[in-house]
């Protein structure tokens, strides 16, 4: 490898985001469309508009992997090693602490065998590549884009302050701000997937090239465009569960400014040509 260019990603990096984006695209399809058929195989109690949740998830991380292998550059496609990482560590210790209270099983045993697969292949991949840039690892200055700093800004902490809540206060969580009732495993699962977004915001909200914040857009767009599609699906369960219809109405607009300054951003940045 040249030592003038920017580390790529190599063939098993390749391999496993391709493998994993595969599980999660079947995983997040059976989910988010056949709710009712796969709930039985879901390691807790979730009802069906949780499982489409889940089934968001999943095909977000299905197309963030996906972004990073287009990036092709490590210093551009790390972050969403990081949120993979991030989320599927969470969830992992989330599985085992209930597999522990539940002496075990085999789906929460199976589900938490992939948790933890997927989350040391991500932190896996970070030791190998390093996250600090190398001397070749220099994309070349840029001048800084307001408006997705701003925006990320924003976002970074609305989950950041949202995600701590939901994994250490769930049941706090669920009286103030979720608008429709869930298990407390669930509701610490979503909290890894706000908490890897918010390390992700964070961080691009820091960058001037556009690559490096053009690769994470699809993640943040996916998620939130399915989550209100599925909440459009089951508004009878929101109507009856949400605490109230100020807290409804906040978790749609934050829901809708993300997904909708995502895909602006996403679109706008595609206008700009990346070195």
């Amino acid at each position: 490898m040249s030592s003038k260019r920017s580390v790529e990603l190599g063939r098993e990096a390749r391999l496993f985001l391709l493998f994993l984006s595969e599980i999660d695209l079947v995983m997040g399809a059976l989910f988010f469309a056949y709710p009712n058929l796969v709930i039985e195989l879901w390691p807790w109690k979730v009802g069906p508009l949780a499982v489409r949740f889940i089934g968001a998830i999943f095909l977000a991380i299905a197309f963030g992997c996906w972004s990073a292998l287009r990036a092709k550059i490590w210093q551009r496609a790390k972050i969403l090693v990081l949120v993979g990482g991030t989320f599927f560590g969470i969830t992992s210790i989330v599985s085992i602490v209930l597999a522990v209270s539940q002496s075990g099983g085999d789906i929460i045993s199976a589900w938490t065998g992939f948790f933890l697969a997927a989350s040391l292949g991500n932190f896996y991949l970070l030791y190998r590549y390093d996250w600090p840039r190398k001397l070749q690892d220099r994309l070349g200055p840029g001048a800084r884009w307001r408006t997705a700093q701003w925006f990320f800004r924003i976002q970074t902490v609305v989950v950041g302050v949202f995600g701590i809540m939901m994994l250490l206060l769930p049941s706090i969580a669920q009286a103030r701000f979720w608008p429709w009732s869930v298990a407390t495993p669930t509701m610490q699962m979503f909290a890894g997937l706000f908490l890897a977004t918010c390390l992700a915001t964070g961080w691009a909200s820091l960058q001037t090239d556009i690559g490096r914040i053009r690769v994470l857009l699809p993640l943040d767009m996916i998620f939130p465009t399915l989550a209100l599609l599925a909440v459009g699906i089951h508004w009878d369960v929101i109507s009856i569960q949400s605490p109230g219809a100020l807290v409804t109405g906040v978790w749609v607009f934050i829901y809708a400014f993300v997904a909708v300054g995502s895909a602006y951003l996403y679109f706008y940045s595609r206008k700009i040509t990346v070195m």
